[in-house]
């Protein structure tokens, strides 16, 4: 076997095994935010540009992304232009995001300062300078 073709086998397993893994982009709604959900469907996110859409304007402008995990009981996790994450509870709110745009495990999702991976483990969001959180059915945290 040739060194170009025992190279193009080695790419293409690499590729394989990595499960077709990809960074995601998702287009704005009717209202200028970009939501999609995990394959579960348990877990949501909402990104809101900076200057905020017709529909909401953060606080701070923006830009802001709210990650809602469903079950086993409801948490908003909110991260903002700046400072730690926010949790928000809230109970009986269990609305949340249209499941059109879907980021599959091992893809990454990234818009503004902020960055999302999903995982089967669940799904991880940080902001370029390091704060985040992690939302799971077993677990939330930020940093």
């Amino acid at each position: 076997m040739g060194n170009a073709t025992l190279l193009a086998l080695v790419l293409s397993l690499a590729f394989v095994s990595s499960g077709g893994a990809a960074d995601r982009s998702f287009a704005p709604d009717e209202n200028g935010q970009i939501v999609f959900v995990t394959p579960s469907r348990n877990i949501g996110c909402t990104y809101i540009p900076k200057g905020g859409t017709a529909m909401y304007t953060p606080d701070d402008g923006g830009p802001e992304l709210g990650c809602d995990r469903i079950e086993p009981l409801y948490v908003r996790l909110i991260l903002s232009a700046s400072g730690k994450p926010f949790i928000f509870k809230m109970e009986g709110d269990s609305a949340c995001c249209s499941d059109a745009n879907v980021l599959q495990y091992g893809d990454r999702w990234r818009a503004g300062p902020f960055s999302c991976t999903s995982e089967r483990s669940g799904l991880a969001c940080t902001r370029d300078d390091g704060h985040g959180f992690f939302a799971s059915r077993k677990k939330y945290t930020v940093n």
